[in-house]
């Protein structure tokens, strides 16, 4: 089992959000530990979103404020945030299309270190060590030659979580990482995401709920821009304000 620790990486204090003169986070509160895995669910319009882009700096904070290892991080622009250690993943896969799967991996390594990939080119022994290392743990070797807008969807998450990963942020925030997979392609995600993840901190939202049950460590409730529960995976499921308007399994 992954050590968790007891001081939060991530905070959240009374944050508010507002979109067309309405809130969608209302004095939010949250923190996630080292290495916990974090599930965010809550039906259509809860905030989910909306906290993932409070966090990473893509919309302004009305109240409040968010901090990541002690460090207020929400006055923060997205790239530098980025660089204080918070990796992301999105809806829509943001990777570079039209370079091969391998060369995206190179340029997350050589960004990691501050290089340029395309002055540095793909000499350096320890970044190709580095590519092939996650080409395996990823799955992707056999079609690393590819270019990234030709391999599948899976594949394409798969690819994203890597360059997440590659740039070694303490935070990683994963938007839906199975959405669009059949069940079983959901369910390699998930495995592959518990072995390449292991140790590393994550907040996920995810609608799939096998997905949640089988890959977070807690559960994080929103309905309308506020936490309705916390808690280990059975507790929320047991939860009957949760089944009431969430979960569809009670009255």
């Amino acid at each position: 089992m992954n050590a968790v620790g007891s001081t939060p990486l991530l905070e959240l204090r009374g944050v508010r959000c507002v979109l067309g003169g309405q809130p969608v986070l209302n004095e939010l509160n949250l923190q996630v530990r080292r290495g916990e895995r974090v599930a965010v669910i809550g039906p259509n319009g809860a905030g989910k979103s909306t906290l993932f882009h409070a966090i990473s700096g893509l919309r302004p904070l009305r109240a409040g404020s968010v901090w990541l290892d002690g460090r207020r991080i929400d006055r923060l622009a997205p790239a530098q945030i980025a660089r204080a250690g918070v990796g992301r993943s999105f809806q829509t896969p943001q990777v570079f299309a039209q370079l091969s799967v391998a060369d995206n991996l190179r340029c997350a390594l050589l960004a990691r270190g501050g290089g340029n990939w395309l002055k540095r080119r793909a000499a350096d022994t320890a970044i190709e060590q580095d590519t092939a290392g996650w080409l395996r743990a990823l799955r992707l070797a056999e079609v690393s030659h590819l270019q990234a807008r030709q391999i599948d969807d899976a594949r394409l998450r798969a690819l994203e979580l890597g360059l997440a990963l590659a740039g070694q942020a303490p935070l990683l925030l994963l938007d839906e990482p199975t959405a669009g997979m059949s069940r079983e392609q959901a369910g390699q995600m998930v495995e592959l995401t518990r072995q390449v993840c292991a140790g590393r901190t994550l907040l996920l939202i995810e609608h799939d709920l096998d997905t949640v049950f089988r890959l977070a460590t807690r559960v994080v409730v929103l309905h309308q821009g506020r936490v309705l529960a916390d808690g280990m995976p059975q507790e929320v499921r047991a939860d009957p304000q949760v089944q009431a308007v969430y979960l569809g399994m009670g009255t």
